[in-house]
C-alpha cells in the first residue's frame, strides 16, 4: 500500500508496516528496523516507536527490551487460539445478523458474496482475500452490535495475516470455499440463524485445519532444507 502521512502518523505507520507483515514482505521472526522505516517513509523514530506498540497490541510484532522489535511467529498454538476465538465470534455474528439486519445490510452481504464468487472463478487470490473481509464487515454491520464489531476488528490484523499466508498456497481451493459463504447467506435469508451460525463455524474450523496443515508442511520443508545444508 502507498504511505500517506496524516494527523495520526503513528496509526498510518502501523497500517503501512502491518500490511508488509500481513503480506509476508516482513517474515515471521524478522527484525523490524526503526532506522530503515524512518528512511523509507521520511519520518522520525518517535512515531515509529508508537506504531510498533500498536502492532504489538495487534499481535504482529514482539517488542524485546534493548533489542527492538521482531515479527511474531505463526506457531500452531497461535493459530489454534486465534481460530478458536474467531469461530465463536463469527458464529455469534451470523446469529445476530439474522436477528437484526436490514434490507440494506443484506444487499451489502450479497455484494460482498458476488465479489468472492467472481474472484474465486478467476483464481484471483487478492480479490478473494479482500472479498471475504468485506463479507465479514457487512455481516458485522448487520449485527447492530458495536462491541462485537470492535472485538473482531481488533483480531483482524492477526486473522488477515494467517488468511493471506494460507490462501497463497491454495488458489485451487477458492471455488470450494465459496460454498461456505453461499450456504451461510442462504440460511440468513431464510432466517435460520442456528444453521447460518453452524456453517460459519464449519468454515472457521476448515480454515484452522488448512492453516495448520500448511504450517506443518512448511516446517517439515524448512527442516529438510536445513538438514541438507548441514550435510553439504
Amino acid at each position: 500500500m502507498a504511505f500517506k502521512a496524516s494527523e495520526n502518523l503513528a496509526e498510518q505507520i502501523a497500517l503501512y508496516v502491518g500490511e508488509k507483515i500481513i503480506q509476508l514482505e516482513l517474515k515471521p521472526g524478522e527484525r523490524v528496523l526503526e532506522a530503515r522505516i524512518a528512511e523509507e517513509l521520511g519520518v522520525s523514530r518517535s512515531p515509529i516507536r508508537e506504531a510498533l506498540r500498536i502492532l504489538e497490541k495487534n499481535g504482529l510484532v514482539e517488542l524485546i527490551p534493548r533489542r527492538g522489535a521482531k515479527v511474531t511467529e505463526m506457531s500452531p498454538s497461535y493459530i489454534e487460539c486465534l481460530y478458536d476465538i474467531l469461530e465463536e465470534l463469527y458464529a455469534l455474528t451470523a446469529r445476530k445478523f439474522v436477528e437484526n439486519c436490514s434490507k440494506e445490510d443484506l444487499l451489502m452481504l450479497h455484494d460482498a458474496l458476488k465479489k468472492i464468487e467472481q474472484s474465486a472463478e478467476k483464481g484471483d487470490i487478492t480479490g478473494y482475500f479482500n472479498g471475504i473481509f468485506e463479507y465479514a464487515l457487512a455481516g458485522l454491520a448487520g449485527t447492530k452490535n458495536p462491541l462485537l464489531e470492535q472485538m473482531l476488528i481488533d483480531l483482524w490484523p492477526s486473522n488477515r495475516r494467517v488468511q493471506f499466508a494460507s490462501l497463497s498456497f491454495r488458489a485451487e481451493d477458492l471455488i470450494k470455499n465459496v460454498k461456505f459463504f453461499q450456504l451461510t447467506t442462504r440460511y440468513i435469508e431464510d432466517g435460520k440463524s442456528e444453521m447460518a451460525s453452524q456453517t460459519i463455524r464449519d468454515y472457521a474450523q476448515n480454515e484452522k485445519a488448512v492453516a495448520l496443515k500448511i504450517l506443518n508442511k512448511k516446517s517439515v520443508k524448512g527442516s529438510t532444507e536445513l538438514t541438507r545444508a548441514s550435510v553439504a
